[in-house]
């Protein structure tokens, strides 16, 4: 029959083991809430960067149009001077 300090020693080491498992499954608590944080993040980012890509091809087609229509205009006040330089010149 075991002493009783073997029991305690025993007892002791058997707390110290609990304690530890005890800490390792909060750690691993702790882990998987900042993976879960960190992919909800991510998934956050992804709709931000799709609704920034989104916005700059709406830009993109807009400043297109811009462009031709500042072209269509320089064309028309082309042909405008060219017609007011014809009235003048006869």
């Amino acid at each position: 029959m075991p002493n009783e300090a073997t029991q305690l020693e025993g007892l002791s080491s058997l707390t110290r083991l609990e304690e530890r498992i005890l800490a390792t499954v909060e750690q691993l608590r702790a882990a998987r809430q900042e993976k879960l944080d960190a992919e909800q993040e991510a998934a956050s980012l992804r709709d931000q960067l799709a609704a920034s890509e989104e916005r700059v091809r709406q830009l993109t087609a807009q400043l297109d149009s811009l462009g031709s229509e500042r072209r269509q205009i320089e064309e028309r006040l082309k042909k405008l001077l060219g017609q007011i330089d014809s009235l003048l010149q006869e």
